[in-house]
């Protein structure tokens, strides 16, 4: 009994030796029938305090069975409350919370549009493949285990077929699929198909241009034994390669990025992520840059990062609202999902004119692009906190188009540079030829030319010897003149002497 019980039942206690005790006093002077009376009066007085005192009794127990259940009742809807919208004094987003993960969800089914998974291949042509889908139709998501079927239960009736949702002329995305404990994951993108028919869950399709050789040897190879169909190819975003459990941390502004996944995506070593990529092929080198570009997404820029690529983490330094929602409104099919400020444009992501402003209270703190942190700053909104690494987001359609294209060109460049090898070889073969043909020659010309060098040597050797005998004989012709001139003058000397004597005798003149 607690102290106010007590009270009662003194106060009860010390009623009652006071009505005996005024009772007593007062027979003398009262008669019987105001005695009785009396009496009645105070045995129903006290009958109603008696029971006044029991109601009071429930009623407080009642009371304190309604505060307990009240208090268990509150718990429970804050628990309520936390599991569905998170924790709401937590300014990073809890995607473990219902509502924050169902957002999520139907964001990226809106960027994702339909997808078609475990199409089984039933055939693969030359320029076409078959696939049988395994279900009548869309689906959002990954399916569901199968249910375990009990034995003695009747056999269930196959599903109907129905159309598959897929019109021919349909431009999709075709990847292959792995086994995975959550269930079958797209794991090698296969390339750009069309649909040229689809009936009764049959879908048959046909690349929009030349594969690869790589997707071609993925094709081919049965590796990937089931397909999975995308409408639209998957939007990059920088929380889609996050390792699962993973929290937002300040050096981590979208979660730690799974390593061992992203190698795997990218077909390299993962001890390539921290080491200077240095000593690899062109094409390994590339991969090792984009592993860390991922890996480094929403930390510290490493130096060397482009401006365009750090972002600043700042503090509102008074309260201050953003509008995010355009005032146009188009489908996402006619210019993408926001306009050139940002805002959102499309119907399903606007948050309504009530909620078309986003308010943030001074100590706020938010990553914003340098540019918009520039301009906050010069008007003493924000101060800046630390830089940030924001990775560049792909647009994988765009760039499997580029890459394929590239390929593509590439390999008709290595044809041509083939065949101009080829035409190159023929033409060194030719001058290999010549160059040989020439040699045989040289050699040949090299015996002339030394048999040359023999006979002139004879010859210069004959030459000398005639030039000494053709001085020998000049010598002795001119001695052999001069005895002649000399024997002439002697002649000439003796024929005038003669002439004279002649001439005395006869007294003529004779020359």
């Amino acid at each position: 009994m607690d102290l106010m019980g007590i009270i009662v039942w003194l106060a009860v206690l010390v009623s009652l030796g006071l009505f005996i005790w005024m009772l007593v006093k007062s027979l003398k002077g009262w008669g019987a029938l105001h005695t009785t009376l009396l009496t009645l009066l105070f045995l129903e007085v006290w009958c109603f305090l008696f029971f006044t005192a029991g109601v009071a009794s429930r009623r407080n127990g009642f009371v304190k069975a309604y505060e307990k259940l009240k208090t268990v009742v509150e718990t429970k809807e804050r628990e309520l409350d936390t599991a569905r919208m998170g924790d709401k004094r937590d300014p990073k987003t809890d995607y473990s919370s219902f509502i924050p993960l169902t957002n999520e969800l139907n964001r990226l089914l809106v960027e994702r549009g339909r997808v078609w998974r475990g199409a089984t291949v039933t055939g693969i042509g030359q320029n076409e493949a078959s696939l049988q889908l395994g279900f009548g139709g869309m689906v959002a998501g990954n399916p569901a285990a199968p249910a375990v079927a009990d034995p003695a239960a009747a056999p269930a009736a196959a599903p109907a077929v129905t159309d598959a949702g897929l019109s021919a002329q349909s431009v999709v995305h075709v990847f292959g699929e792995t086994a995975d404990p959550r269930g079958l994951m797209p794991s090698a993108y296969l390339g750009e198909f069309v649909v040229t028919e689809s009936n009764a869950g049959v879908v048959k399709v046909k690349p929009t241009g030349s594969l690869t050789p790589e997707q071609i040897a993925a094709i081919g190879s049965g590796t990937y034994p089931s397909w999975a169909i995308y409408e639209l190819m998957p939007l990059d975003s920088h929380n889609a390669f996050a390792a699962e459990g993973s929290k937002i941390e300040e050096n981590a502004i979208f979660g730690r990025m799974d390593l061992n996944e992203i190698a795997t995506l990218l077909a390299i070593d993962p001890s390539l992520a921290t080491a200077e990529p240095t000593g690899l092929s062109v094409k390994q080198a590339i991969k090792a840059r984009v592993l860390q570009s991922y890996l480094n997404d929403g930390a510290r820029p490493p130096e060397g990062t482009p401006p365009e690529q750090v972002y600043v983490r700042v503090e509102f330094l008074k309260d201050h609202s953003i509008e995010v929602d355009a005032q146009e409104q188009r489908n996402a099919t006619e210019g993408g999902f926001y306009d050139l400020s940002g805002r959102s444009v499309d119907a399903r992501l606007k948050r309504g004119e009530e909620n078309a402003k986003v308010a943030f209270k001074q100590g706020d703190q938010l990553v914003f692009d340098s540019a918009t942190a520039n301009e906050l700053g010069k008007q003493d909104i924000v101060r800046a906190v630390a830089p940030v690494f924001v990775r560049q987001l792909n647009d994988y359609e765009y760039a499997f188009r580029e890459v394929r294209r590239q390929i593509t060109a590439a390999l008709q460049d290595a044809v041509l540079i083939q065949r101009e090898l080829a035409e190159m070889q023929k033409s060194q073969t030719v001058a290999d030829n010549q160059v040989r043909l020439g040699q045989d020659e040289r050699a040949k010309l090299d015996k002339d030319v030394a048999q040359y060098r023999k006979e002139l040597d004879v010859i210069n050797a004959e030459a000398q010897q005639l030039q000494e005998s053709l001085q020998t004989e000049k010598a002795e012709i001119s001695s052999t003149f001069k005895q002649i001139q000399s024997l002439r003058d002697q002649i000439v000397s003796r024929q005038r002497a003669l002439s004279e004597a002649i001439n005395a005798v006869s007294g003529g003149t004779n020359p």
